[in-house]
């Protein structure tokens, strides 16, 4: 690994000694530091735990940027296994407070203005902290309304950019080492982590989520996304209504009015926005969502969300449909339409793991079907055959499953498949309208006038190329750096033998024509020219050895 283009070599040093710790020396191993004796004498923390909870406790101690991968990742069902992604959706990011002075500057970066001049009051105890941010209750002073400051931590940007860099070296050595990993591209996995987690503490992106949220719901819904107050955002600064209420997860559901109405309202709120609106909030655990006085749900927490095109919805509607028909094809088919990667698909085998799959939910009564939990049952099979879903399809998964575990918490016997159905049939009814089937025919007719124009202009400069030979076929060779890098080492070593062997041979002959200058009644040049080959023939051993100890 080129250690200097590392900008942080004590925190490169800290993760390789928590991997260590944990029982990875093989992943340590494979990036081939330089000193990394040292990691020897780290003593092991993981006798009793097991693989899933080594991750997390490793995510959990290397910080912010590694807690937030991992929860990122607990919402992709494609990438993660069942046991992993569990393991991983318990990761807390629950900090100790920053220094109110601290966040104070913050604020005054924010606003360019002394602070009493926009609140009357800011309260400097937070009302919760994270890793990211802490939330504090200001008032504002034109208004006098009482407010929740969504306040970024000072240098936590810097923080996360330059562990991202680090994983990101990181990603490339393990993809071009490890055979098992190269299913999952982990530089680009790596470079879409740290997309998603910039964007997250971008906080004008959440506030217009909120306002996207909110104006898709109705006074029926009793759902409510506190309101945000633009004039007082800013990238470090979310300032939003404060919502007063119980949070579900510390609920007493023996007080609630009537829980089966909530988890409805609660349930046919996501299904609304996955199936119909294509705009939906990651992660409706209980955490996030607050009961009020009125027994309205509040939904907080709008730094990610997902979206799927009108395509991709009625795709999945479709792929419900066929699950529900028991068509096994019509699935196969909808699957590789979601997702990407390996190209030759073994479609049998495919088809074979998919029917295994729909069986068994085909066996069950309807009421007891959970439509995250199907999808979700789908997706080893999908990447055991080298294929992975987009990350929206794969977070709508995820918020799927959470929004009906959560909506089941308030009501067991809740039936999701009823819940869902009216909302699957307003939509047929919306897809097949004919204004709507009117529209797609003239957008094709658009595209087909589009492709007649571009036509024969294309067909023009392919005949003109072939007349000019100019016409060449590019070949593009992938993932050869691995090859080069042998092919390198190789090199390297026959150079050094020959000039070990050309330095034993030269001093062999000094020694024979017996010619001064001489130390101790030997050739001075004939005894430095065997010291010297001696040291490369012992280099040239041990390099060797090494290699062969790390591909064994």
């Amino acid at each position: 690994m080129d250690i200097k283009s590392i900008a942080h070599l004590g925190r490169f040093r800290e993760i390789t000694t928590i991997l260590v710790r944990y029982g990875f020396q093989d992943i340590v191993e494979r990036l081939e530091i330089p000193g990394a004796r040292y990691l020897k004498k780290v003593r092991p923390r993981h006798e009793d735990l097991h693989t899933w909870e080594r991750v997390r406790k490793i995510l959990e101690e290397l910080g912010p940027t590694f807690i937030k991968c991992g929860q990122i990742l607990s919402q992709r069902a494609d990438l993660v296994p069942r046991g992993l992604m569990d393991e991983l959706s318990k990761l807390q990011d629950d900090v100790p407070a920053e220094n109110f002075d601290q966040i104070q500057k913050v604020l005054e970066e924010g606003f360019q203005v002394p602070l009493d001049q926009v609140f009357s009051e800011i309260e400097s105890t937070p009302l919760a902290a994270a890793s990211l941010a802490q939330v504090h209750r200001a008032r504002l002073r034109d208004s006098g309304r009482e407010v929740a400051l969504k306040i970024q931590r000072p240098g936590i940007a810097e923080t996360i950019k330059n562990d991202m860099d680090i994983l990101e070296k990181i990603a490339v050595q393990l993809d071009g080492r490890m055979e098992y990993f190269k299913v999952y591209n982990l530089p680009e996995l790596v470079k879409r982590l740290r997309k998603l987690i910039l964007s997250e503490l971008n906080f004008t992106y959440e506030m217009r989520n909120m306002q996207v949220a909110a104006s898709q719901l109705s006074e029926e819904d009793r759902i409510r996304i506190p309101e945000a107050f633009p004039d007082f955002c800013s990238k470090k600064v979310l300032a939003m209504e404060l919502c007063r209420g119980t949070k579900m997860k510390h609920l007493d559901l023996s007080r609630l009015e009537d829980p089966q109405d909530l988890a409805r309202r609660g349930l046919n709120f996501t299904l609304r926005q996955v199936l119909e609106q294509g705009f939906f909030h990651a992660d409706p655990h209980p955490g996030n969502i607050l009961i009020d006085d009125d027994q309205n749900l509040v939904i907080m927490d709008w730094g990610m969300v997902g979206r799927l095109t009108p395509k991709m919805r009625f795709e999945l509607i479709d792929l419900i449909a066929a699950v529900v028909d028991n068509d096994v094809d019509e699935v196969t088919e909808i699957l590789l339409a979601f997702t990407s990667g390996k190209e030759n698909v073994n479609r049998d085998a495919l088809q074979n793991d998919v029917l295994e799959v729909i069986s068994h939910f085909t066996r069950m009564p309807l009421k007891d079907i959970n439509l995250g939990q199907l999808l979700l049952e789908l997706t080893p099979s999908l990447r055991a055959h080298g294929r992975v879903l987009t990350t929206d399809l794969s977070i709508m998964i995820k918020s799927l499953i959470t929004a009906e575990q959560t909506a089941k918490m308030l009501h067991p016997e809740l039936d999701v498949v009823s819940e869902a159905e009216p909302i699957l049939r307003r939509i047929g009814r919306e897809r097949f309208r004919p204004e709507n089937l009117l529209k797609g025919l003239y957008k094709n007719f658009r595209y087909l006038l589009r492709f007649q124009n571009e036509l024969p202009r294309q067909v023009m400069a392919i005949i003109s190329k072939l007349d000019q030979g100019q016409l060449a076929i590019r070949f593009q060779h992938e993932n050869l750096e691995g090859m080069q890098a042998t092919l390198e080492k190789v090199v390297n070593r026959l150079v050094t033998g020959i000039i070990t062997a050309a330095l034993f041979l030269g001093s062999s002959l000094i020694f024979v024509a017996d010619t001064g200058p001489m130390l101790w009644g030997h050739p001075l040049l004939g005894t430095a020219g065997y010291i010297v080959a001696l040291v490369l023939c012992l280099h040239l051993i041990a390099s060797m050895f090494r290699a062969r100890r790390h591909w064994a």
